[in-house]
């Protein structure tokens, strides 16, 4: 689990799935968690398809089609050393019940409800919680706040190629200005590298795409004057981190990417500016996941609209 809370669903009746999905999903979006939820019917279900899919949660239904029924599942799942937590529920109580525990030793991990929408919505969200506690702390934190600032970077320096191949001269000669200023501002880059770098006219791309050259922060001050470009000429629709996109950024993002990288596996806490301690707990790891979800559909944006409106 990262951002996204997976879950293998076995249930042959849409209408019942498709209602009790919709309650499902509200659960995981007040954890900020996206779901992804993939529905069975029981006689469509290969075991293999468990290998390497890490699911957080899988849902069963007793009576499923063909006649196949949830236990004989349950059992091949256990008994191919697949131990993550199920939700195991019918309106046949005592079928279920009965079947549940005919083998010796018991299954573990099998949660047991009815098919009630409130009994079983209300069990639904108390396994779903209990499965998210058990995953947050720091070093989970850091691995999504890790993975997923990654790949903003990434992303970043795309747009800033695709920007640049698109924008007037005029419009070029505002980011390339922008490169210089940055060069100079910081010189004690490595002299041999910025020397390769200054060499290439213009100094943009090669600046922008050297790996060891330019910072992230560096990156995120040409985005920002791109930006003003997209929004000044191209009618980039008014998000509020547009404005300034840099500052939005590293504080909602690389600030808390910087601190959880210095700090050990046991720390609970952690120190985002210079005597700003924040507590690793579930208002975090839910900060995070929000942030996360904002920055994703704020470069999405970005993206469609560099590729598709200019």
């Amino acid at each position: 689990m990262n951002t996204f809370f997976k879950i293998l669903w076995f249930e042959d009746e849409v209408t019942w799935f498709n209602m009790e999905r919709l309650r499902i999903n509200s659960i995981l979006q007040e954890h900020y968690l996206i779901p992804e939820i993939v529905r069975k019917d029981g006689d469509d279900f290969d075991i293999s398809e468990l290998t390497g899919n890490d699911y957080d949660l899988i849902i069963m239904d007793y009576k499923l089609a063909e006649g196949t029924t949830g236990d004989t599942v349950v059992t091949a799942i256990r008994e191919n050393n697949i131990l993550t937590d199920i939700l195991f529920y019918s309106s046949e109580e005592h079928n279920m019940l009965t079947a549940i525990s005919k083998g010796m030793p018991p299954i573990d991990g099998v949660y047991l409800t009815k098919r009630d929408y409130n009994l079983f919505t209300q069990k639904a969200e108390n396994l779903i919680n209990k499965i998210v506690k058990r995953s947050e702390d720091i070093v989970n934190l850091r691995g999504f706040v890790m993975d997923g600032s990654s790949d903003f970077e990434v992303r970043i320096q795309e747009i800033l190629n695709i920007v640049w191949n698109k924008f007037t001269e005029e419009e070029k000669g505002i980011l390339e200005e922008a490169v210089q200023r940055t060069i100079k501002r910081n010189e004690d880059r490595d002299q041999k590298t910025k020397k390769k770098v200054l060499e290439v006219n213009p100094t943009f791309p090669a600046a922008v795409n050297n790996i060891h050259f330019f910072s992230h922060s560096d990156r995120l001050y040409l985005l920002e004057k791109a930006i003003k470009i997209l929004l000044d000429n191209y009618s980039l629709s008014e998000e509020e981190e547009f404005s300034s996109f840099k500052a939005y950024y590293e504080k909602e993002i690389s600030n808390y990417r910087n601190a959880l990288g210095h700090r050990k596996s046991t720390d609970n806490i952690i120190e985002i500016t210079k005597g700003n301690f924040v507590p690793v707990d579930e208002a975090l790891h839910k900060k995070m996941r929000n942030n996360l979800s904002r920055y994703n559909f704020l470069i999405e944006q970005l993206e469609l609209f560099v590729t598709e409106k200019i």
